[in-house]
């Protein structure tokens, strides 16, 4: 499991779903003055819609609505536009109270952070069960710290000698053996963390409940994640959480599905669509792509390579960048020397993926618009091994 993403997963939260049946959620926050608007916003990776908004009255709030997916929704309260919110689950017809305590705090960039403490639910059993899981990261973040404040002072002087561009003494540091030691205690720390997610996840396979841990302890998802998302059920797989977790594994489809439609505008202000794009051609490879990003641009020569054998037989890359700084994807384009078409994303082309990362890549069948390979499969040796069993 990569440690990047564990890390971040220890630290941020995230949101879920809703059906067709009434429920009603009501309670008191202690230190929200009458007026305060407060919203309940599903918990998944992407930037949720508020499915409630309520204003606080008398010093009580009160939420009512239907529920529109065919599971419960794991659901953020919080306060608008603040960081900081309650996490509950919101079942079929469920009659809901709620008490807590809400602080105040600074956060880095100036948004309001509020801490909600003393929280009871009554009305919501499956809140009681999502709290089990809550606890097991919070036992986590306390291992963290236990696990590394030790090693501040080590790190600090290490952050130090970088910043000076000592290199004898950063040498020195990295092969002592208080480093050794601190490697070896952090991958006992982030095996623990597998261990304990996993094996939440592994034990709800069967149901909604695994891809929704899936994506409350991940901060986000990549490919790496497609055996996961593959060992779950049908049915976790088609439930609402588990729609996301592919959506977020497999941006645009994976392969067999038809690949998403998509607009492209040139300088000269016409538009194009992926179809007209196709029109002549036998395969497509879609490439979201950046300036800014090393890996997309060490895939150009992979990219080019293929073109050279194959564009005599249909084969072309449609390269579509996601910069906002203009001059800096034409400086890239002048330096690459693209011989394909290339766009800026002005139309949202990578919205309609939902491309979270990139490089993003999909192998399109220019007849059928079905997806060939995509992400990882469609990238560097596999793009090569897969083009030449297509055009063999």
């Amino acid at each position: 499991m990569n440690k990047k993403i564990i890390l971040s997963a220890l630290t941020i939260l995230s949101a879920t779903a809703l059906w067709a049946q009434d429920y009603t959620l009501q309670g008191t926050i202690d230190g929200l003055p009458d007026g305060t608007t407060l919203e309940l916003v599903p918990m998944s990776h992407d930037n949720e819609k508020p499915i409630g908004t309520t204003t606080v009255a008398d010093g009580r709030f009160v939420f009512k609505g239907d529920i529109t997916t065919d599971e419960p929704r794991c659901l953020r309260l919080g306060v608008k536009e603040t960081y900081g919110a309650v996490m509950l689950m919101v079942g079929k017809g469920d009659n809901i109270a709620l008490k807590a305590t809400a602080t105040q705090n600074p956060s880095s960039d100036g948004t309001p952070l509020y801490r909600f403490d003393d929280v009871t639910v009554t009305g919501s059993p499956l809140t009681d069960t999502l709290r089990v899981y809550e606890q097991k990261r919070a036992d986590l973040d306390k291992l963290y710290a236990e696990t590394h404040d030790p090693y501040k002072p080590l790190m600090e002087k290490l952050g130090a000698a970088r910043q000076a561009k000592n290199k004898p003494l950063v040498d020195s540091i990295i092969t002592g053996s208080e480093y050794a030691k601190m490697a070896k205690d952090e991958n006992r720390f982030f095996k623990t963390v597998e261990q304990v997610y996993m094996g939440a996840i592994n034990s709800h396979k069967d149901s909604y409940w695994g891809p929704l841990l899936t994506l409350y302890y991940f901060s986000y998802l990549t490919p790496e994640q497609k055996t996961l998302y593959e060992s779950f059920s049908p049915e976790a797989q088609n439930s609402w959480y588990g729609r996301r977790v592919k959506d977020e594994i497999f941006p645009g489809g994976d392969a067999g599905e038809t690949a998403k439609d998509l607009s492209v505008k040139s300088d000269d202000g016409k538009v194009t669509t992926l179809d007209e794009l196709c029109q002549g051609k036998t395969y497509v490879l879609i490439d979201f792509w950046a300036s800014w990003c090393a890996p997309c641009r060490r895939e150009i020569p992979n990219i080019k390579a293929q073109y050279a054998l194959y564009k005599d037989k249909g084969f072309t890359p449609l390269s579509i960048s996601i910069d906002k700084d203009e001059k800096a994807w034409r400086k890239a384009l002048a330096e690459e020397k693209l011989e394909w078409p290339n766009f800026l994303d002005r139309l949202g082309a990578a919205d309609a993926y939902g491309v979270r990362s990139i490089p993003a890549m999909y192998l399109v069948d220019a007849k059928t618009k079905k997806i060939v390979a995509s992400g990882n499969d469609a990238r560097g040796t596999a793009l090569a091994k897969k083009l030449a069993e297509l055009y063999k």
